[in-house]
This record gives C-alpha cells, structure tokens and sequence, in this order.
C-alpha cells in the first residue's frame, strides 16, 4: 500500500512542480518578490527524491504507466533546469 503511494506522490509531485514553473514564466514575478525563484528551488530540492519515490514504488501494471511518467517528467525537469542555467547564460544572458 505504501509502495504504490509512493508512485502517486512522486507523480503529484511532478505535475505540482511544472504547473509552478509554467506560472513563473507566463506571469513572471515582479524583482524581490518571495515566490520569485520558487520554480528554481523546487527543481532542485524535490526532483531527486521524486525520481528515488517513483523507482521505489510498486511495479504493476497499473502503476507501470503512471512511474515512467513519473520518473521521466523529473528527468526532463533536471535537463530543462540544466539547459536553462546554462544556454540562457552563456547564449541569451538570462
């Protein structure tokens, strides 16, 4: 039971994360304000433990779909930050 919760809060954990990253860059923040590199830190801090939650949890048919999703939607997040950190700096400036 335990397990297969695990898939399910990994998965929330994904769509929480890139529905904020969306917001902050369709309606970016004004300078200083608190919520401002919230996307950022998100990625950071709660991506590697919803990679680790989704690799651990239950392996069924039905979970199946909902962990390669799971596990593939952090992995674009890592790259997406990654690209962004480095080709928005070295190419746009950002």
């Amino acid at each position: 039971m335990m397990r297969k919760k695990l898939v399910n809060l990994s998965f929330a954990a994904f769509i929480m994360i890139a529905v904020v990253s969306v917001y902050s860059f369709v309606f970016p923040f004004e300078a200083g304000h608190p919520l401002q590199g919230l996307w950022f830190g998100l990625i950071i801090t709660v991506t590697p433990f919803g990679v680790i939650a989704a690799w651990f949890g239950k392996q069924g048919r039905e979970a199946a779909k909902l962990r390669g999703i799971a596990i593939t939607g952090h992995l674009v997040l890592i790259l997406f930050l990654f690209l962004y950190m480095t080709l928005g700096y070295v190419f746009f400036g950002v």
